[in-house]
Order: C-alpha cells, then structure tokens, then sequence
C-alpha cells in the first residue's frame, strides 16, 4: 500500500465471548470519525500552515504577486527549519534504552533478560526511527503516534512490530484533553489502498460489498485525502483508491478494534492485547506537544510563524525601499513624469530638470534605519525561541569549552517540558512492548547482548534449563575455574547413567509470563548492552576498592578478553599446585556424582509420589472390583493381561478380594497368560 498499513489486526482472533458487534452501529463509528473531522477542522489548517513553513513555503499566492510587480524575488529566509532541525538532531544524539528494575533481589537476574528481551525489540522494529519521527511531528504538527502490531510468521511464532502514524492520518476524540489521549474515548486512522487491497481483508461477502459499494462523498477538508490529494471515498476511473478507517474505541471497559469504510463494517473484536494487571490497553499510542484550551494541539512551530512573517515582510520592505527612491518636486520641473520615475528606478539614472523649479531627493535613511532596526529585533526574538545560540554552542562569550558546556545544559531547561513529553511517549511504548512479550513470546527463542567476536554471549527466555547447566552454575558460584568446571562436567557425562540425568529439564528460565510481578521500565542513557553498563559501574568503584586485572577483563566487552583472562592465568602456575587440584577434582567428582543421583532421586521420588497420589484417587472412584493398576515403564510391550469383573464376588471377612476364578474351559495358567 502507498498510504498505509492494516497493522492493527491480531494474529488470531480474540475471544469474543460477551462481545455484541451490534452495540456499536456503524452509525456511530461513522459519528465518531466526523464529528472528529469537524471539531479539529481549525486546527489541522494551522498545523498544515506549520508544516508549509518548516518547509519553506511561507508567502502565499497574493504576496507573491505583489513582489514580482514590484519586481522582487520571491526569498525567503527560513529561520524556523534549522531551529527545528537542531532539535531534531539532538533528540537523535541523546537517544535512551528501555531498562527493566527488579523490587526485590531474588529478581535481578530476571530484570536483567527482560532489559535484553527490551532492548531486542527495540533493534528489530527500529523504534529509535519511530520515536525520532514522532519527536518531529510534536515540534512540527502538534502530537503523532506509534502503534504496536502482532504478526504471525510461518512457523506460528509471533513477532511484534511497531507502526509511526503521520499526524495528517489520525484522528482522536475531540473532547480528549490530555497530551497523551490517555482521556480519549476513540483514536484512530485513515488509510489509502487499492480497491483490490481492502477486498483481500474482507473475510465475508457482506464485508466485500461494503468496499464494492462505497459512496462517493466528499471530506470536510484536504488534510486526509489520498497523496497526490483527491476528493472523494473512491477516486479515480481506472484504479480505483480506497479510504478505510481503523479505529480503537472503549466499549464496557475494554478496547474495541474496528476497520470499516462509509459502506460497511470490514471487521471488528475485542482488543486481545492485556497488561501485567490483566486489563486490556490499546496499542495505539498518540502524544502531543502543547494542548490549548480549546483542546487544539500543536507544536512549537505555532510560536515561532508570527516573527517569520514579520523577518519576511521587514525583510521585502526594506529591499523595497533600496530600490526605490522618493522626489520633493514643483509642477513643470520635469517634462515627463514617467520617464523620470523610470530613471529613478535605475542606479544610474540620468534626470533633466527645468531651471527655476524645486526638485530634490527626500532622504530615507532615517525610516531605512528604524526598518533594520525592527528587522534585527525579530531575528533576535526567533533565536531566543527554541535552541538558542548558548544550546547549540554558539555563544561566542564563553570563555571555555566547560563554560560552552555549562550554557548548553542551561539552554536546555526551555525544551525540557518537551523531552519528557516525549519520554512519556517512549515509556508507554515500551510497556506495551514488554506486554506483548509476556503475552505472545511463549516459545523459546534468544537474544543477543554482545559483540564479543569470540565469546558471543545470548540470553535465552522460555530455555529449558537441565541438571548439567544447574550445576555448572552451582560450581560457578563456588568459584571453580571454567577449564575445571568443563573437566569435571566431561568425567559425569562419560558414565551413562550419570550422563542421562545430567540432560534431564528440571525447570524454566526467564519465563515472561513469570515476570510480571515486579517489573519497571525506566530510561538509561543509550548503551551497547547491559553488560557494557556493569563495567562502567565497576570502573567508576575503582579509586574506592581495587579489583585483581581478571575482574575488569571478565566485566568488559572486549573482543579477546578470553585470551587475555588465560595469559594470565598461566602466569605463575606451580606444577605442584596442579597436582593437588587434580586430586581436589577427583574427590569433588565423587561428590557431584552423589549430588547428581540425589537430584534425580528427588526428581525420581517426586514423580513416583505424584503416580500414587494419582492410583489412590483413581481406586477412591472407580467401583470395587473394577480397579485396573496403572501401567509401568515397559508394561506397554507385553500383552494385556485379561480382565474379569468380580463385582458380584463378596469380600472376604479380612475385607480382601477372592483369586478370580478362571471361566469354564480355561485353567488357571490359560488365564495368567504365557510366561
């Protein structure tokens, strides 16, 4: 599609139970969408003003005509894009990554694969582009937004996506007054596509003649018509472009998701998307810049328009008055009066006057001075909007590159209010994120958290953890070498048995679902990994506590911290020292062989009480003489053995259950079966 996508929808559908589609007719949906055309009618003109003037097109077509009669150029001094620019750049400069806190202790290490799992998705969607693109339409056009999609790949895993929806493609509750909608009854979005695109979501026959049979109508204004701009639902004869509407709306609490045109409903259901708390969120998440109190947003480009207008206009008057020159005359001084404002149009203009009679030049420069002086006073204001020069750097008074600094920060205290605006944004984002990871990454799958050429270190959520890797991370705490660790784990592996239960699951790890009880995102400045963060907590400790070289060399990132850490473990190494840790080693061997069966006896004996809890319960239902035992591990290759009711055979007096007898025809070794 050239306009759009249809993100919004789930990769399956939601369960609609206590969901009436009828409730909300297309009637009102269609409501919705012009009552909120109509209310931000006012608004939208503005904001596409702001737009024409960031991108330079700021005289209209009645100015124009006045300075080619006059027989000036047209300029214009854009003062208002490389304000808006600069912002723009620092926003991309001073980008931030999501990062995951744990309330309490025992959750560190979970908050640490949820900052991964974060961090992950944010690379993969190219958030960073997104959040840059939405920071430019909140100082341009007033507010944008970015929806969070699900999609379905090939091998039924599911993969989250992120939309950026442009400002002139949305719509909102025209009663919201809140800058980040959080108080909207409805948002929503328009998108163009080809007549036979909207049919290909169509999933029924009365869904597709809704778009077969559009009414052609058209809009209140030009701000949502397709690009290059048309008028009506339906336009063009031969490719026929369609506008379909998307649309969250509440409904008894919950969200509802929409997508009709005037014709016809296309689909509708319930939201499936749910918080950490269980209740339902839309996806679609919108923030402005400034809201006024007629509820109109806009941007910061509204206060800069008024003083571009008076640098273009004082700038044109006073090119004008160059030009052009004023004359103190008598009647009769001159023959032709045309001909004589000809040569004083020209530089080097030549005036014949009759003698006897008053002509004279009337100076200007006093006006021309006031001119300049008010043009100067404008340019002055527009550098205090916004970046001014101390932000950007510029401010020649500084007397050193900390003083540069120092001005830096404090000309950022007038742009705060919009940064953590659109930080609001970023963390709303985010959360939505994480519960779509909670909620639909239920298979096993990794993340990468570093760019260690040769120790390339992933994070693995939903990862079945076995008996060898828990105690490897046992040993591990213990303080064993890794060389050690891996001899040790080889010798169990080379016994059988012992290498069986080694690879037995014994539990989860980083489960997302699991992880919801004490999750926060916050914001840290932009960093490779979580990794790259410890080490620079680790330096910042150094003139207080001092660590032996291999601890900085196993906190850093470096590409061949291995081959460092073995150097210099191989330093100073006694040959004695090595037999006395053989000998530890093979005694420690023993041990873990100990722990293993232990652990696998535990394993064992659980299963074993959960199979006679189940036999116990299953004799308390069943009636008496129609208890069949459960079968065993290799039961299933032998023969059934016969069965027989001895439902009407009384208990004996000590309450136990006679020898069943072998019908007529058969012994009693017949009916035991072959041995």
């Amino acid at each position: 599609m050239a306009d759009g996508m249809m993100a919004a929808q789930p990769a399956e559908q939601p369960d609609q139970n206590g969901y009436d589609e009828s409730k909300t007719s297309l009637r009102t949906l269609i409501a919705f969408v012009e009552d909120a055309e109509e209310a931000t009618q006012d608004a939208r003109k503005l904001a596409e003003r702001d737009r024409d003037y960031y991108d330079g097109k700021q005289l209209t077509s009645a100015e124009k005509a006045t300075l080619r009669k006059r027989g000036q150029p047209d300029v214009v001094i854009n003062r208002i894009k490389p304000k808006i620019d600069y912002l723009s750049g620092f926003e991309a400069s001073s980008r931030t990554d999501p990062k995951a806190f744990p309330r309490t202790p025992q959750d560190e290490n979970t908050a640490e694969a949820a900052t991964d799992a974060l961090r992950y998705e944010k690379d993969k969607s190219d958030l960073d582009q997104h959040f840059s693109a939405v920071w430019q339409n909140m100082l341009i056009d007033g507010y944008g937004g970015i929806e969070l999609t699900i999609e379905e790949k090939q091998d039924g895993s599911k993969e989250i996506g992120c939309v950026h929806w442009e400002w002139d493609r949305l719509f909102h509750d025209p009663h919201s007054r809140k800058l980040d909608f959080s108080d909207a009854r409805y948002l929503g979005g328009y998108v163009w596509m080809d007549e036979e695109e909207a049919l290909e979501l169509a999933e029924t026959e009365e869904a597709k003649d809704a778009i077969r049979t559009m009414i052609s109508e058209s809009s209140m204004t030009h701000t949502y018509d397709d690009r290059p701009r048309w008028k009506t639902w339906v336009s063009g004869k031969t490719r026929k472009r369609v506008r379909v509407v998307q649309i969250y709306h509440r409904e008894n609490g919950r969200w509802v998701y929409c997508v009709f045109t005037k014709g016809g409903k296309i689909a509708s259901y319930p939201v499936p998307f749910v918080d950490q708390d269980g209740q339902s969120f839309c996806p679609l998440m919108l923030q402005s810049a400034y809201v006024d109190r007629e509820n109109a947003r806009y941007g910061l480009v509204r206060i800069m328009v008024d003083v571009q207008d008076e640098i273009n206009k004082r700038r044109s008057k006073a090119l004008h008055r160059l030009t052009m020159r004023q004359v103190l005359t008598e009647r009769g001084a001159v023959d032709d009066i045309d001909a004589t404002k000809a040569e004083l149009a020209k530089a080097d203009g030549l005036i014949e006057v009759n003698p006897g009679f008053r002509f004279e030049l009337l100076g200007k420069s006093e006006e021309f001075a006031g001119e300049l002086s008010l043009l100067q006073e404008s340019k002055n204001e527009i550098e205090q909007m916004g970046p001014n020069a101390s932000m950007q750097g510029k401010d020649g008074d500084a007397p050193s590159g900390r003083a540069i600094l120092a001005n830096q920060q404090s000309g950022q205290t007038e742009i705060t209010m919009l940064l953590d605006r659109h930080r609001h944004l970023k963390k709303r984002v985010y959360r939505g994120i994480w519960d779509l990871i909670r909620q639909y990454k239920t298979e096993e799958w990794w993340v990468r958290v570093t760019d260690n050429e040769k120790n390339i270190r992933f994070v693995g959520l939903n990862r079945p953890v076995t008996v060898k890797e828990e105690f490897t991370k046992k040993l591990e705490a213990e303080g064993m070498p890794p060389e050690q660790i891996e001899q040790t784990i080889g010798k169990l592996a080379q016994d059988p048995m012992q290498g069986q239960m080694l690879a037995q699951v014994i539990r989860t790890e980083n489960n997302p679902t699991e992880m919801f009880m004490d999750i926060m995102i916050e914001e840290v400045p932009d960093s490779a990994n979580v990794q790259e963060e410890q080490f620079q907590a680790l330096i910042q400790l150094a003139p207080a506590v001092t660590f032996p070289p291999t601890v900085y060399l196993k906190a850093s990132s470096l590409r061949n911290k291995e081959e460092l850490l073995q150097e210099l473990e191989a330093v100073g190494k006694d040959p004695a020292e090595a037999q006395l840790k053989q000998a530890v080693s093979n005694l420690e061997l023993e041990k873990l062989k100990m722990e293993v069966a232990a652990i696998v006896a535990g394993i064992d004996e659980t299963k074993a009480k959960t199979l006679k809890t189940k036999v116990e319960a299953d004799r308390a239902q069943m009636p008496l003489g129609l208890i069949n035992d459960p079968a065993v591990a290799g039961a299933e290759m032998a023969p059934p053995a016969p069965q027989f009711s001895n439902a009407s055979v009384p208990p004996t007096e000590t309450g136990e259950m006679p020898m069943q007898q072998p019908p007529p025809g058969m012994t009693g070794d017949e009916m035991m079966g072959p041995t």
